[in-house]
């Protein structure tokens, strides 16, 4: 009987292994989609906040870990692990609350922590007149790869940084291309990598 059951299953491995690998490749696809729409949604409530922020001069600093962990800076603030939408960041930089003073750090499509504490840049050729946020996004990213969106309290203007350097004075159509580039590749090159490797593997069976 222990054979008969272990060859029947063989048996039905063999006969159903087309129908197999189309439910396979389409839950992959499906995965991929998720992916991705899970990041394209972080962006937009980013880019939502960054507007509304900018609108009414309120400084923010909001990092976005990629490949490199922020561990060590996350636990320099208060634990929050909250849906990413653009009414709490809006809240937790609001001028006067205990955590606008620190940045905030999204990991995995969501707020892990709140008042952070970030490094602040060493570069000699930085102006004397830029900002703390300023200076911590760049120190962050010069240590990480981050990529870490400012919100200047003095002029509303939005500035991305990345490697440690600063871009600034974004307009918002080019701060939501930016984070794309620079977020959205890693989940979805990741994930169209997974998911182009398992199509061919099943093609060529």
């Amino acid at each position: 009987m222990t054979k008969i059951v272990a060859i029947s299953v063989i048996a039905l491995l063999i006969i159903f292994q087309p129908e197999l690998r189309r439910g396979l490749a389409h839950l992959g696809r499906n995965r991929f989609l998720a992916i991705f729409s899970r990041a394209e949604e972080t962006i937009n409530e980013i880019v939502k906040a960054a507007a509304r922020l900018s609108k009414r001069k309120i400084g923010a600093l909001i990092a976005i870990e990629r490949e490199i962990g922020l561990k060590v800076y996350i636990e320099s603030g208060v634990s929050l692990d909250s849906k990413v939408s653009n009414e709490l960041i809006q809240t937790i930089f609001m001028p006067h609350t205990p955590l606008h003073d620190g940045g905030i750090i999204i990991q995995e499509q969501r707020i892990t922590a709140a008042g952070c504490l970030f490094p602040l840049t060493q570069n000699p050729s930085i102006s004397k007149t830029m900002g703390t946020r300023h200076r911590a996004a760049m120190g962050l990213t010069e240590e990480t790869d981050a990529v870490c969106v400012v919100i200047s309290e003095e002029t509303g203007a939005v500035s991305v940084a990345v490697g440690g350097k600063l871009t600034r004075n974004l307009e918002l159509p080019n701060l939501r291309k930016v984070l794309r580039n620079l977020y959205l590749s890693r989940e979805q090159k990741r994930s169209f990598r997974d998911h182009l490797h398992f199509r061919k593997s099943t093609e060529k069976k």
